[in-house]
């Protein structure tokens, strides 16, 4: 007769990077349902708010780096930089899935020089991942999600909501027209877990997008109606806003905001996943966030993969 502890031997081993990412908050649940037994690899270890899921072993980096760990699959939340060593180090590696960014798309032509020498790198690492998975014969997929949220740890919807909350309105440019594709951690953390189990042959590169394709501006009013509250949107004009965000950057340079940002409200990021769609079953949610969306789950009940 099995015991539980021979179950969670025979399970199949994941390793998961950035484990306490906004992605990984919702794949190790997943994970778990699934019947991983799950590596969790995050800079500090287990964070304090996580709770207890059953087969997760917490690494930091150094940890994992310096113990002899074996896993069959690679779940990169975290820097594509940080996969590249799992993907290379480990000869019992089956698939790998690994999360990128649409911005290496539409900040190639930034006027920002920063982000586009991040966006390099970025597609760098990526072309890195494919020679590295193909030397090996692992089958890897990278993932090109669009403006992510869900708990609070992204940079772009949050930050909008932080706002809110702080000032009780959320400043847009005038022409805040352009189109976003605004999609959940948790539907990443769904559509990720199954990429790496398929045995349909993917594509190497997909992008992820949202249930909705909707305006800048209407997205920044729809974080209102999650706090229940009348939209109230500071329009500014381009150039006046750029100066403000600029200056703001001069005094908190690691305020990671800039001049572009505010270019980009009027410019559409529009990306086709019907690729994701078709071969994943990929079906994101609408952008109708609640307060929920932009705070980590305090309960262990909050915690289950929707």
């Amino acid at each position: 007769m099995a015991t539980d502890t021979d179950q969670t031997i025979a399970a199949p081993r994941v390793l998961l990077t950035g484990a306490s990412s906004q992605i990984g908050v919702f794949a190790i649940p997943r994970l778990v349902e699934a019947g991983f037994h799950v590596l969790a690899i995050s800079r500090s270890g287990k964070p304090a708010s996580f709770p207890d899921f059953g087969p997760v072993d917490w690494l930091t980096e150094r940890e994992a780096v310096q113990a002899s760990i074996s896993y069959q699959y690679l779940l990169s939340a975290g820097p594509m930089q940080v996969a590249r060593r799992y993907l290379a180090g480990n000869g019992q590696l089956d698939a790998a899935v690994v999360f990128s960014s649409s911005s290496v798309e539409s900040k190639q032509d930034s006027a920002n020089p920063e982000e586009r020498e991040q966006i390099q790198g970025m597609l760098a690492l990526e072309s890195e991942l494919m020679q590295s998975a193909r030397s090996r014969g692992v089958r890897l997929v990278i993932l090109r999600p669009t403006l992510i949220y869900g708990c609070g740890l992204d940079t772009n919807i949050s930050r909008l909501a932080g706002s809110l909350r702080r000032f009780g309105f959320i400043p847009i440019n005038t022409n805040a027209s352009g189109l976003r594709q605004p999609v959940h951690a948790d539907d990443l953390a769904a559509v990720a877990i199954k990429a790496m189990l398929s045995e349909t042959q993917l594509p190497p590169v997909l992008p992820l997008a949202g249930g909705e394709t909707l305006s800048y501006a209407e997205m920044a009013a729809r974080i209102f109606k999650a706090y229940d509250r009348p939209a109230r949107l500071l329009r500014l004009p381009e150039k006046l806003f750029v100066t403000l965000v600029n200056t703001v950057k001069l005094f908190r340079p690691g305020s990671g905001i800039n001049g572009e940002m505010v270019r980009r409200q009027r410019v559409d990021l529009v990306f086709d996943d019907h690729q994701a769609r078709e071969l994943l079953g990929y079906k994101p949610r609408a952008f109708k966030p609640g307060v929920n969306d932009f705070a980590l789950p305090q309960l262990p009940d909050d915690w289950q993969a929707g």
